[in-house]
């Protein structure tokens, strides 16, 4: 009999919030606003204003439904876990900080969402508590924390214009502040390595926090304060998301650890998501968003229960064969593979066509569009890799186990399965209405079908274990990126300790607080010594002068007469 735990609990209620949420979409006629007065005096007011517009719940109902389905597919995959209980309320502290990021459009409840999502993924990160987790936690921690500065800086630049809503945006210095810190959350160049290395975290973790909220929070930012933002600061994103959609799609053709190459492929598509973005089309980004919130998770739910299948393994050289033991699991992970390399008229097909004629005829760039239709080539060609190896491939390790598949992990990836594949054809209709209409000519259009065919050649035909030693451990390593994070990681540690011991316990202390307090004691003993001095003095001056007067009664009275 299968025993209900807390994760079974948690996915059911946040299902019910989704149902909520689309409730309250369809009864809506326009954006809904609501404003709630929680404090108020003679001088001012205090109220926290909640927004309810497409965007807003559109992507709501994604993280609420996509965690519901985190949560079901959690109760199996970590059913042995002591601390099952402590996992599930840290993750519903970070879908209600996501929440509060989406619905509340002031900068306090920007802050509020950002914060709160910073803290509670380090903490999922880290769940493990071991060295490989304890590392990447205070890399994603460390990277996160300069996001959080730049935000708190970017609330006192526009707070100080008398504009409170991050749906008024921003403009000069504190366009740049803002595309920064997006650029931490989302993982774009030079910030890119902490996702990658944050997959020491649970599976759940990684199709949760990695594929619709955390990742996509600096996208979902820009997204509502674009109108506001300066061309200077979008043309530096234009450039960073190019560079980083290649790097991190030629480094998912070199890399072996499954896991990995589902992380450097989101690192892709949310450069692909910051370049439309960055070229004037944040609408189109957002679908793109959407899509890849649904695809996404499915594809770590299903290679979670893969990696379970083969023993442990993320190693794609030792996996293979899975086909016939897990066949509902494999057949998800393919339907997901073909959603995200954008098979056509499935998932990801309708964003990236839509988004790569988009750059066709926006004049981006012939450099930009030429990159762009190359990291489209690489993701179908290592997603064909990937599938072919660990689905239909020959075991090159220990192959399969004897596990098969679970109920209560299939369950969740069928829930997903229908988003994933026709979740952009659905919401096509809905997104071209906000976006322009655009025209492509024909040679163009049958230039991206020759791609992604070229592309699904070199998959199948071509090794990437074979390239060069000095490519494969430049690409491995994000261009050398991840071996320059944990120093500068260390190299800030020590020195935020220096400046603790130095300044905070140092000359600071004893000029504020423990200098105060030394003043204050000192001054208080020579005080007490004055005045214990005084009265010790005056009550001398009393007895002395009792002595006198009674020697002088005495001498006055004596001898008798």
């Amino acid at each position: 009999m299968y025993k209900v735990n807390e994760a079974v609990m948690a996915g059911v209620g946040l299902l019910m919030w989704s149902v909520v949420v689309v409730v309250v979409g369809i009864s809506v006629q326009g954006p809904l606003i609501v404003e709630w007065e929680v404090i108020s005096t003679s001088s001012g007011m205090w109220s926290v204003m909640v927004v309810a517009d497409w965007m807003s719940l559109g992507f709501g109902w994604a993280v609420v439904y996509i965690s519901s389905m985190v949560m079901f597919y959690a109760s199996s995959y970590m059913d042995k876990e002591r601390f099952l209980g402590r996992f599930v309320w840290i993750v519903l502290v970070f879908v209600a900080s996501m929440n509060c990021l989406i619905f509340i459009p002031s900068l306090w409840g920007l802050m509020i969402g950002w914060d709160g999502l910073g803290v509670s993924s380090f903490l999922l990160v880290v769940y493990y508590q071991n060295n490989k987790s304890l590392s990447a936690g205070m890399l994603t921690v460390l990277t996160n924390r300069l996001g959080d500065v730049l935000i708190i800086v970017s609330i006192y630049l526009v707070s100080s214009t008398g504009q409170f809503s991050v749906l008024w945006g921003a403009g000069g210095v504190c366009s740049f502040y803002l595309v920064v810190a997006a650029m931490t959350k989302s993982a774009q160049l030079p910030f890119m390595s902490w996702l990658p290395a944050a997959m020491a975290a649970p599976t759940p973790v990684s199709a949760l926090v990695h594929s619709s909220t955390l990742v996509t929070a600096g996208v979902y930012l820009l997204i509502r304060s674009h109108p506001g933002l300066s061309e200077a600061a979008l043309q530096v994103l234009c450039v960073v998301a190019t560079a980083t959609l290649v790097l991190s799609s030629l480094s998912a053709n070199i890399e072996h650890d499954l896991k990995k190459v589902v992380a450097l492929s989101t690192l892709s598509q949310l450069a692909m998501m910051m370049l439309a973005l960055s070229v004037g089309s944040p609408t189109l980004a957002f679908y793109h968003m959407m899509v890849h919130a649904l695809l996404k998770a499915l594809l770590f739910m299903a290679a979670g229960s893969l990696i379970h299948g083969c023993g442990g393994t993320q190693d794609i050289r030792g996996m293979g064969g899975m086909a016939a033991p897990m066949p509902l699991t494999t057949a998800c992970f393919c339907v997901s593979s073909l959603a995200l390399c954008g098979f056509p008229f499935v998932g990801a097909f309708f964003t990236k066509d839509l988004i790569l004629e988009w750059l066709f005829t926006c004049e981006a760039g012939a450099v930009v569009c030429f990159l762009v239709l190359l990291s489209a080539m690489l993701s179908v060609s290592y997603t064909v890799r990937v599938s072919q190896v660990v689905v239909f491939g020959w075991p090159s390790g220990p192959g399969p186990s004897a596990y098969t598949d679970a109920p209560m992990e299939v369950m969740p990836m069928l829930g997903l399965v229908g988003g994933a594949v026709a979740g952009g054809a659905l919401m096509q209709s809905w997104f071209l209405e906000l976006s322009p209409h655009f025209f492509l000519p024909l040679e163009l259009k049958l230039s991206l079908l020759l791609a992604v065919t070229v592309a699904l050649v070199v998959g199948v035909k071509f090794s990437p274990f074979s390239a060069p030693l000095w490519l494969k451990h430049f690409l491995a390593s994000l261009g050398f990126l991840n071996h320059a994070a944990n120093p500068l990681s260390g190299v800030f540690l020590r020195s935020c300790s220096s400046i603790h011991k130095n300044l905070d316990q140092g000359w600071m202390e004893l000029v504020s607080g423990k200098g105060a307090f030394r003043v204050v004691l000192m001054s208080g003993k020579l005080n007490h010594h004055i005045q214990s001095i005084c009265f010790n003095a005056g009550i001398g001056l009393v007895a002395l002068s009792a002595v006198m007067m009674l020697l002088s009664w005495y001498a006055a009275v004596w001898p008798p007469k």
